[in-house]
């Protein structure tokens, strides 16, 4: 899964919680953009007119940009999965998700490759 999507997970107490999964892109020796094996999970808070990019860096020929926040300040930051090289194996860190339903979040990943 290479895109930014938004994903359903269901919370301990039966409710659910909204999920943004972005892909951690590197760009490649050939100016192409590669998948790195880490996902970034955010909070999607649905609030009307903002959204993910709007905390991220533009470049200044698009428009005025809003300084970068970094994840720690970021109070939406959920943490990062990082899958190994085969998808079998992953690794959560810098967050606090039950396991619930970071389980739901890597079967929702494995099942969009």
């Amino acid at each position: 899964m290479n895109r930014t999507i938004s994903h359903n997970v269901k919370k301990d107490d039966g409710t659910t919680r909204n999920v943004i999964i972005e892909p951690v892109l590197a760009q490649s020796t050939n100016d192409q953009l590669s998948f790195t094996g880490v996902y970034t999970l955010y909070k999607d808070n649905h609030k009307k007119g903002t959204n993910l990019l709007d905390i991220q860096e533009i470049a200044p020929e698009i428009g005025d940009s809003n300084p970068l926040l970094d994840d720690k300040s970021n109070p939406d930051f959920l943490g990062q999965l990082t899958f190994k090289d085969d998808g079998s194996e992953w690794q959560y860190v810098k967050g606090s998700l039950p396991t619930g339903e970071l389980e739901q979040i890597v079967s929702f990943i494995k099942g969009s490759k």
